[in-house]
This record gives structure tokens, sequence and C-alpha cells, in this order.
């Protein structure tokens, strides 16, 4: 295990979040007590992912687990404790891929209406909304921000992997902050310096849990029939940039995604939105357009 501990502080040191650095060593703490005595090989991966596939395990999460240990047998080859080439040969079980739809018009307008409100609380949960909303931001990335966060207009993130993006908070999310932050003080008397994390409850600060049930229970209030994640705000950012013309490169960077592979998987364009690209852009339709 000497070998898996050094590597978890590679990550770590990496800047992977804490998050992603806890699944991995639940998935490779896994692998090890199965594999015992036997050598590390691509071949012994692939026989560990088939028994988890024949224990019920599904293809999505067999996928996720041979991602990580793809990562991890890379690293023994750089380092010479596996051959070259080994972690190329560790098979990728394919997943069907299920397009989420980013939120519709009437489902963000249940959501706002669902926190209206004169206290402190629904105050934040608006805020907390318009920012997932305006900003496409990870559940943990908003939970990072501080107050200091009010400040500027545009601030620089670590986002997954250790990646570095712009984030830019408009105005309106701007206002909704001071607002909740506002009516936090006077409900509570607490002083918050621009250091201090950004999201409270009446008598500490919230934990990345208690932000996603939050982001939950406004889903419930709003009666949208079904569970609410906070990343359904980062495909409806996505979805409805596109829908405005943005570019997909600057999308690409807002997000804060090393290339578009993985950008695909938030473009959940509707057949309105497909329609009317076809309108725009069939070949025959504009060639009878230049003839008339």
């Amino acid at each position: 295990m000497e070998t898996l501990e050094r590597y978890l502080m590679e990550r770590e040191l990496h800047g992977c979040s804490p998050r992603y650095l806890a699944l991995q060593r639940k998935i490779l703490r896994l692998f090890h007590e199965w594999l015992g005595e036997r050598c590390l090989t691509a071949d012994a991966v692939n026989a560990w992912l088939a028994e988890r596939k024949a224990h019920g395990v599904q293809l999505s999460t067999l996928r996720g687990y041979a991602k990580v240990l793809r990562v991890y047998v890379r690293s023994l080859e750089r380092r010479g404790a596996a051959p070259h080439g080994e972690s190329n040969q560790i098979t990728l079980p394919r997943a069907k891929r299920t397009v989420r739809p980013a939120l519709t018009e009437r489902e963000l307008d249940a959501l706002l209406a669902a926190c209206n409100g004169r206290t402190w609380q629904r105050k934040r949960d608006h805020a907390l909304i318009l920012l997932l909303l305006s900003t496409g931001l990870r559940i943990h990335e908003a939970h990072a921000l501080t107050v200091g966060a009010l400040a500027d207009d545009a601030h620089m993130i670590t986002g997954k992997g250790g990646k570095q993006r712009w984030v830019f908070l408009s105005d309106d999310v701007r206002r909704a902050l001071r607002k909740y932050l506002d009516a936090l003080q006077r409900a509570t008397g607490r002083t918050l310096d621009a250091d201090a994390p950004l999201w409270w409850t009446a008598n500490a600060p919230m934990s990345l849990s208690m932000l996603r049930r939050t982001v939950a229970r406004i889903g419930e209030r709003a009666g949208l029939g079904k569970h609410l994640g906070a990343h359904a705000f980062r495909r409806t950012f996505a979805t409805w940039s596109l829908r405005s013309g943005i570019d997909l490169e600057h999308l690409r960077q807002l997000m804060g995604h090393s290339d578009y592979t993985v950008l695909r998987q938030y473009l959940a364009l509707d057949a309105t939105d497909l329609r009317r690209a076809h309108e725009q852009h069939n070949p025959l339709q504009n060639l009878r357009k230049r003839k008339r």
C-alpha cells in the first residue's frame, strides 16, 4: 500500500479535489485488496473489472473505475514500476450515455419563485440559484467562494484537476449576494471579513454536503417532481449559452474544460434548437435563397 499512498499524495499535491481524492482512494484500495500478491498488470485490472460487472456494478460506474486505474497505472509506468504502455491495455467499458436536459424556462421560474421571501435563508437560496445559473460553477467551486468574491466581478479560480479559469459575477448576482449577507448580518449580528466563507447556516459555515442539500430542497419547494442536483445549473448554463450564440471556445474556457470532449455531454439541445439550426444552415434552403 506504500505505492498507493505515495500516488495519492502526489495527486493531492497536483490539486486534486478532496472529494475526487477520496473516490480514488476507495477504488484503488478495493482493487489492491482484490489483487493481493498478484502482479499489477492490465490483465489483472481487466479481470477485476469483469468481476465487478458480474457482481452487478453498472457500466457507467465501471468506466469510472477503469479511468482511475488507468491514471494510476500510467503513474507507475513513469516511475518504472510498470511496463511502458500497460495502461493502454486497460479496457474502458462502454456505457450508454444519457443526455440529461437543461432546465426549462418554466422550471427556472418555479425555482426562483421557491426562493421568494424576506428571511435571510430565502435570500441566500435566491443568491445561490442565480450564481449557479449565471456562472456554470461546479458546486464545490461555489462552496469555496469567500465573502471577498463580491469585491470584483472577475475572479481567477482553481477548479477541477487544478485548472485555473476566469469566473465572472454579474451585477444581478453580486446584488443578490449582498442582500443575503446583509440580511444574515442583521439576523445574527455576525460580521464577516473578506476571507470568511460565503455560505452560512444560522450558526456556522455550510459544508459542501449541506450546500448540495440546499439545492435539492429548493427543487422540492419548486415542485419539480424530480431530484434537483447542482449540476443541472451547469448543464443549463452551457445549453442556454449555446442558444444565445456563444463561441464554443469561449464556452470551453468559461466552463474550465481542457478540450471539447467533456463539454459535449452538457450540450443537451432539444428538437426545437436543432430544427432552428437546420432551418438556418440547411444547404438546400440557402441555395434557394441565393436563386431568388
